[in-house]
């Protein structure tokens, strides 16, 4: 076996303390992440290389998880002769090493130029690899990378303060950031290029009301489930002092505000729904209100 192929996902844990499972929690999470990484990586190359992560070992006394990516499939007509696979496999650890050197740097996320520079610095990292035989490689979509980078701080949840964990392969060492944090309104706004709002009268199928406070109720609406803030002070204090009765099942027909946030590839990225104002209840017939509750 090549010691060049392997990389080494290491937790250093304080023994005796906690939820034992917390720790294999995090491994799990982090081999996830690792093996996420490598799919999104390898189509920088060609979206035609497949990528397979395997366990070769693990070691006690600190979890030590020793890996290996297997290059499975890769186009032979645009790359260069040589030794390929192991060419792609270096590749793919240094941008592995690059992305958790990114994350050691910074507590934050808050701008998008950010993101991008770390995209085009993996970029560099694919043109050195020099395995093409036209220098044309693909970039990381921003949101996937955004994606994978949440993956691994979901991972680093798991951990204890003081409990460490990093990433080893041929080409050095680097150190998880379990502090790193990117809140859903950052992560949003940064893969955001434009948002439209539109105003409107709708009729929305209840499917989970809120009797108690302010929180979302869930709706039918398009097709497909929504959660939406009722923002009609009166109506909702009626409802909720039992002045108005809403079952499952009923509709409510509202003007209803919706917020559709655009993507740089004019993809819908995140929806947003208030209701203005509730005009009517629409009673269920009531054999679909007995099919709710049967």
């Amino acid at each position: 076996m090549d010691e060049e192929d392997l990389v080494e996902i290491r937790i250093d844990f304080r023994q005796g303390e906690g939820d034992p499972a917390r720790v294999f929690r995090a491994m799990t999470g982090l081999i996830e992440s690792t093996q996420r990484l490598d799919e999104h990586f390898s189509t920088i190359i060609s979206t035609r290389v497949r990528t397979t992560l395997v366990l070769q070992d693990i070691e006690a006394g600190s979890l030590r998880a020793k890996l290996k990516t297997i290059v499975e499939e890769i186009p032979d007509e645009a790359l260069k002769k040589g030794e390929t696979r192991k060419i792609v496999g270096h590749f793919l650890h240094k941008a592995k090493h690059k992305v958790i050197d990114w994350c050691s740097k910074r507590d934050q996320i808050k701008d998008r130029n950010e993101v991008k520079q770390l995209e085009a610095d993996i970029h560099k990292l694919a043109g050195e690899s020099d395995v093409k035989l036209l220098p044309a490689y693909a970039p990381v979509e921003t949101g996937t990378l955004l994606s994978d980078i949440t993956s691994i701080n979901s991972s680093l949840e798991h951990l204890s303060e003081g409990e460490v964990a990093t990433f080893n392969s041929a080409e050095g060492q680097s150190t998880y950031n379990p502090k790193l944090s990117i809140s859903d309104a950052v992560l949003r706004d940064i893969i955001t290029r434009e948002s439209i709002v539109t105003e409107g009268e709708r009729i929305l199928k209840v499917k989970k009301p809120d009797y108690l406070g302010p929180s979302k109720w869930g709706f039918k609406y398009a097709g497909h489930l929504i959660e939406a803030r009722v923002l009609d002070e009166k109506w909702l204090n009626d409802f909720q002092g039992r002045n108005v009765g809403v079952q499952p099942g009923d509709s409510l027909r509202v003007i209803l505000r919706e917020e559709l946030s655009y993507g740089y590839d004019s993809e819908i990225v995140h929806a947003d729904y208030e209701i203005v104002k509730v005009l009517e209840v629409i009673p269920a017939p009531k054999f679909i209100q007995r099919e709710l509750f049967d």
